[in-house]
């Protein structure tokens, strides 16, 4: 695995061309920070005739790999993770059970990765945009969710709210009771002009199992879809069957290696 500058971002983004749903993060912080940044690293591996095999990509703590063809030098890349020793590496599950064989310290989580496929046109007028003022409240509610909330203090999840609220990387959206109080809640965590990552679904209990979350996850994928953007999801176990409803297809495998 060869250190990447920032010459080599174009031959990079040829390479992964329109397969970005399977290196969805990598993509995207590559896109949104470059090779320039302080905070990125990247390598990449190459085959005799010089053709990309692989690429990995860290952003602080975390690294991402990804392989078109999933053809590549496993110890090779399992080399650059222990000497890195990221925090967490993302990739399709394909990929992560190649490179594991040849790593110590890490469990993996697998889940899957969807993508929006043929809307259903579920959608609620109800649904809107929460403004910036909204988001202490948000993080407030989130916080109390032990899925989405447990990673997190409330401060550092109102701060990374705010944060990609500013940047316009992320928006939230709501859905409030007669009592003004939020009922369910669902966004974006990342975004580019032609791509968003859906996350942070949250129901309050009383309304669970009425199928609240496929209405507001409906609602922002209509918005989304005006402007033009490609739909993703990652899940590890509640809210596929309201995925399903709102047209979203599994594409295939995702994991997790988790530094113990």
């Amino acid at each position: 695995m060869l250190k990447c500058t920032e010459r080599n971002k174009q031959q990079i983004l040829d390479y992964i061309g329109d397969d970005y749903g399977k290196c969805l993060y990598l993509y995207i912080d590559l896109k949104k920070y470059g090779l320039s940044n302080e905070n990125v690293s990247m390598w990449w591996q190459l085959d005799e005739q010089g053709a990309i095999r692989a690429i990995a990509l860290k952003y602080y703590t975390g690294m991402h790999l990804y392989s078109r063809d999933n053809d590549f030098d496993a110890k090779d890349a399992a080399d650059l993770i222990m000497r890195e020793l990221p925090s967490m590496v993302c990739a399709m599950k394909e990929t992560t059970d190649k490179v594991a064989e040849h790593m110590d310290g890490y469990s993996q989580e697998v889940g899957i990765v969807l993508r929006l496929e043929h809307y259903e046109n579920i959608f609620s007028p109800d649904v809107y945009a929460a403004s910036y003022d909204e988001l202490r409240e948000i993080a407030d509610v989130l916080s109390e969710d032990e899925a989405l909330g447990k990673p997190y203090e409330n401060d550092l999840l109102y701060q990374q709210l705010a944060e990609r609220y500013k940047e316009k990387f992320g928006r939230n959206y709501l859905l409030r009771d007669g009592e003004n109080k939020i009922i369910s809640h669902v966004a974006t965590y990342a975004e580019l002009d032609n791509l968003a990552i859906v996350s942070g679904g949250f129901v309050s209990p009383a309304y669970r199992g009425q199928g609240q979350y496929g209405k507001i996850l409906g609602s922002m994928c209509r918005y989304l879809l005006e402007e033009g953007k490609d739909i993703y999801s990652y899940h590890y176990d509640a809210g596929q069957s309201a995925h399903k409803s709102v047209g979203f297809e599994k594409l295939g495998d995702w994991a997790k290696l988790v530094r113990q």
